[in-house]
């Protein structure tokens, strides 16, 4: 998986005068701007004429929360063959949950650009002293091999492909995104972290996200909201601007019956659906397989917010689902409205039963009667 972050320029350069000066130690590397860009290179401290005895030089450079590429150099005075240069990826644990997923999507690119042929070794490394460590370079040296666990070196050549380890990464990340979740229950029932600013338009989850929302976004929000008690089936959409960060309304129906609503969600990008039932809404998190890793990135990362600015419109949030596809979506949100009609009782038990009716609309509605359409890259 790839984060569409390409190589700017000027690392093109500064890689170039990096292979051919065999004085630098290292070039270190970071994303900004959408594009991998390089900081200063730093030289071969004075005495040190190889990479372990030269670790320490990176010491003001790394810090628990930033990740970071380092392009190394074991020895000043060898050859310039390929083996002479490692590649490391610096991600951090205690990093934000974005960054953390854009880094790990991002290696791939960085490695291919530069020219994989050049690289020794590529190593993936999570602690400060893993990197400033000597005698864990060594131990790696040693075959100690990759490895899964957090905290360990893992190397390429290991028993996950690049992607694999990517892919991996990505996961990782969304799940801390999701700490606290229990079952169907997205982040519990009461929540969990915290967000600032919803009657702003903005606000920030605990990966430190700053997010806009757009007036309709904001009034479809209200209309949730206002829908409450009343008659169920009022279904409102949002997405992501990704390149502003901003919330964006994709659609508003009402008298929508739950069955239907599967052929509402996208199938090609992650989508926000909420639902009105009875004294509230289900919110329900659909991220398909197919979307790119900086939408699934910027969007697990942002319903945190979404939901506090909507619980500051007045909208009470019953249940919180997430799914990877709109069929697994439309199930899950089935059954979950299922249970919150029998629950309330507020319909009744032809609602509860509801396979064929719009839940707290009292008329019938045929299976055939809704023509989904066809969603973009539907088999």
């Amino acid at each position: 998986m790839q984060s569409g972050i390409t190589a700017s320029a000027e690392l093109l350069e500064a890689f170039t005068t990096f292979t051919s000066d065999t004085s630098a130690f290292c070039l270190p590397v970071s994303i900004t701007s959408e594009s991998l860009t390089p900081l200063s290179s730093i030289p071969f401290p004075s005495g040190s004429s190889t990479l372990p005895s030269s670790l320490s030089s990176l010491d003001s450079l790394l810090t628990p929360t930033t990740p970071l590429y380092l392009l190394l150099r074991r020895g000043p005075s060898g050859s310039q063959a390929q083996s002479d240069l490692v590649a490391v990826t610096y991600i951090p644990s205690r990093a934000p949950v974005r960054q953390k997923t854009l880094f790990a999507s991002t290696r791939a690119t960085l490695i291919r650009e530069l020219g994989s042929e050049k690289f020794g070794e590529t190593v993936f490394l999570t602690e400060r002293e893993e990197v400033l460590d000597p005698a864990q370079w060594d131990e790696r040296a040693g075959g100690g091999g990759a490895s899964t666990g957090a905290g360990q070196g893992q190397q390429d050549p290991g028993l996950l492909s690049t992607e694999e380890r990517e892919l991996q990464a990505v996961k990782r990340a969304e799940e801390e995104e999701r700490h606290g979740t229990r079952g169907r229950d997205l982040m519990g029932e009461a929540g969990s972290g915290g967000v600032i600013g919803a009657r702003s338009g903005t606000g920030g989850g605990r990966s430190g996200i700053v997010m806009k929302i757009e007036d309709d976004a904001r009034a479809a929000l209200g209309d949730v909201a206002a829908a409450a008690g009343g008659a169920s089936g009022l279904v409102v959409q949002m997405g992501i601007e990704v390149s502003s960060e901003t919330l964006t309304l994709l659609g508003r129906r009402e008298g929508v019956s739950v069955g239907d609503v599967a052929g509402m969600i996208p199938g090609d990008r992650p989508s926000y659906t909420f639902y009105s039932v009875g004294s509230g809404v289900v919110f329900l998190y659909v991220c398909p397989l197919s979307s790119k890793v900086k939408e699934r990135m910027v969007y697990a990362g942002s319903r945190r917010g979404l939901l506090h600015i909507a619980e500051g419109e007045g909208v009470k949030v019953l249940k919180r689902l997430e799914a990877g596809d709109p069929d697994e979506g439309s199930a899950r949100l089935e059954e979950e409205v299922r249970e919150l009609v029998k629950e309330s009782g507020a319909a009744g038990g032809d609602a509860a039963e509801g396979e064929d009716s719009a839940p707290g609309s009292g008329t019938a509605t045929p299976r055939g009667g809704f023509a989904r359409p066809k969603r973009p890259g539907r088999r």
